[in-house]
């Protein structure tokens, strides 16, 4: 078996510009066909090498009043890949998620983790594909709290290849009077290779 994966090390005995894989083609053409076979020069491409990047915060900081995605006081994690040919990745954003009750008894709030492009892509985030976690509770007669680590991963098609930057955005949903808290919040984005 001939792995043409990588280039090898400058062979001085071949023909100078042809690279090795160009020769290598060119001689098993020559060979399958007989002698009488006519060359031929293929280019071949390497398979693109994935880009992976991961960044983490630690720090549980509140999120602000429900509605839209933001930022926490410590922006991020932010992570930058550059997207090649297959235009193709996978974002995962997770956290741990506290919230709680007052003690009316009542509790409908929780919280969503999602993420923005910008760079060679751009994308708003959005609750399609975010982390969330909701709680709606009425009669509950002492008050308490909800403490959830979640993950979710989207996979993303059809993007422009370049240096594309991902930051997790942050949003409160539900109107307790208690603050939504993210901590350990984490992004990973991997390019993967083209659909089958």
């Amino acid at each position: 078996m001939i792995d043409l994966s990588a280039d090898p090390p400058p062979d001085r005995s071949r023909p100078l510009g042809v690279p090795r894989r160009q020769l290598l083609l060119s001689g098993l053409c020559g060979l399958i066909g007989g002698s009488g076979a006519a060359w031929a020069i293929t280019s071949l491409a390497a398979p693109e090498r994935p880009d992976l990047a991961a960044h983490s915060v630690a720090a549980m900081e509140p999120a602000g009043a429900p509605g839209e995605f933001t930022d926490l006081a410590t922006v991020g994690p932010t992570v930058t890949v550059s997207l090649g040919r297959s235009g193709r990745c996978a974002v995962t954003v997770g956290a741990t998620i506290a919230y709680g009750s007052t003690d009316d008894g009542v509790l409908s709030q929780g919280g969503a983790m999602s993420f923005e492009a910008a760079g060679a892509n751009r994308r708003s985030p959005t609750l399609d594909g975010a982390g969330r976690s909701f709680l709606s509770v009425s009669g509950v007669e002492v008050p308490f709290s909800v403490t959830q680590t979640f993950a979710a991963t989207t996979v993303l098609d059809g993007l422009s290849p370049g240096r594309t930057t991902f930051t997790a955005k942050y949003r409160v949903e539900g109107g307790s009077p208690v603050p939504v808290l993210f901590s350990a919040r984490t992004i990973l984005v991997t390019t993967l290779a083209g659909s089958a």
